[in-house]
């Protein structure tokens, strides 16, 4: 146990927590292809890198609280980016602006060709939006979303996806946030939340499903009450 300790110990002393920066954009863009193939199905695309950045840029707006943790190299090890509903109306339209920006650029990549064949593009591109509309129907009904959280697949089981959590949970109390949501699937370690302490709100079909007569609903919604 003793060793077990000192080990996590060594680990925390070669990471460090800091506010996501632009001079992080590529290290994220690399964890979040090591943990997802969003890319695999697109056909004759030249770079998959370009579909990370995509899911990136859109996980990165409208977010308040971004949290990343490094390594001493400034590689990104984990992150958790989560939103506080109740923005001001100054925001919204920041938000709205950049979420019109990001659409923009998405649209001539796909015309020039960066995603690969067109319409089978633009086809996976709107299931990625149908899932995340899916998972946010009830969005109202909570204060924060957490809309990206990820530890690298090297150093699961560390604890810093909890210490991750537990920072999150700190930023809700200290913006008097009661309620937070998440929404995931089955190929994701959903007992995670179960285990820190989430609840299922409800199960949705994701667009893979979503044509088929499956009983089982493969998308889950998540919320927390955050204890004061």
């Amino acid at each position: 146990m003793k060793s077990e300790h000192m080990a996590d110990r060594h680990l925390m002393d070669r990471l460090r927590f800091e506010k996501y920066s632009n001079q992080h954009f590529t290290s994220c863009i690399e964890l979040i292809k090591s943990t997802w193939n969003f890319h695999i199905d697109f056909i004759n695309i030249p770079d998959d890198n370009i579909v990370y950045e995509y899911y990136f840029k859109t996980c990165l707006n409208w977010n308040q609280h971004l949290d990343v943790i490094v390594d001493k190299n400034g590689n990104v090890q984990g992150l958790l980016f989560a939103s506080k509903e109740d923005s001001s109306v100054f925001k919204e339209l920041v938000y709205l602006r950049k979420e019109r920006q990001i659409k923009k650029w998405k649209n001539k990549k796909i015309r020039l060709g960066a995603f690969g064949e067109r319409d089978r593009a633009e086809q996976l591109l709107e299931d990625l939006a149908f899932n995340d509309h899916q998972g946010e129907i009830d969005a109202e009904y909570f204060d924060s979303e957490v809309n990206l959280f990820i530890v690298s697949p090297e150093l699961k089981g560390k604890g810093l996806g909890r210490k991750l959590m537990d920072r999150y949970m700190r930023f809700c109390r200290e913006n008097a946030i009661e309620t937070a949501f998440l929404w995931t699937d089955m190929d994701c370690n959903y007992s995670f939340y179960h285990n820190y302490g989430f609840k299922l709100h409800q199960t949705f079909k994701c667009s893979n499903q979503a044509n088929n007569s499956s009983e089982v609903e493969n998308g889950m919604v998540f919320y927390i009450d955050v204890i004061k």
